[in-house]
């Protein structure tokens, strides 16, 4: 697993959070079983409260394909939870269990599916706690 780090604007990370977030996608990923798997992960953090303009997410992910993802995280609020949200998306992606178009979940069909039904964000929800705190009981 290859990650690579941006800050607000394209800039540099300060680099305990770097350090730090490295140590929690590391985790996160090998929680969720993929920690070996050959992926590149961009992260990129902002300094605001939402990722997109629509002030609702405060992070997201995406798939360029298979292997190589983009993770944009909000500084403002609990982005070590928004990181670990994202990560399972990452999971989803890497294991073929959710598409990039965001309409197939499992191979079924969910294009229809309002965005707090759809199966892969109630995943991400769920797990979302129990990532943070298992790191968190081993490094903070």
């Amino acid at each position: 697993m290859v990650v690579a780090f941006s800050g607000p604007r394209g800039g540099k990370l300060d680099t305990g959070l770097q350090a730090y977030a490295m140590m929690a996608i590391n985790d996160f990923a090998k929680q969720l079983g993929i920690r070996k798997l050959r992926t590149a992960i961009e992260v990129r953090f902002h300094h605001k409260l939402y990722v997109d303009n629509s002030q609702c997410s405060e992070g997201l992910c995406e798939a360029l394909d298979r292997r190589t993802f983009i993770i944009d995280v909000a500084l403002y609020g609990n982005w070590i939870s928004t990181l670990a949200h994202e990560m399972v998306h990452v999971k989803q992606f890497a294991k073929d269990e959710l598409d990039p178009a965001l309409t197939r979940w499992k191979k079924k069909d969910h294009s229809r599916t309002e965005y707090w039904d759809q199966p892969w964000e109630k995943e991400a929800r769920r797990l979302q706690a129990k990532l943070v705190a298992n790191f968190e009981k081993q490094f903070v």
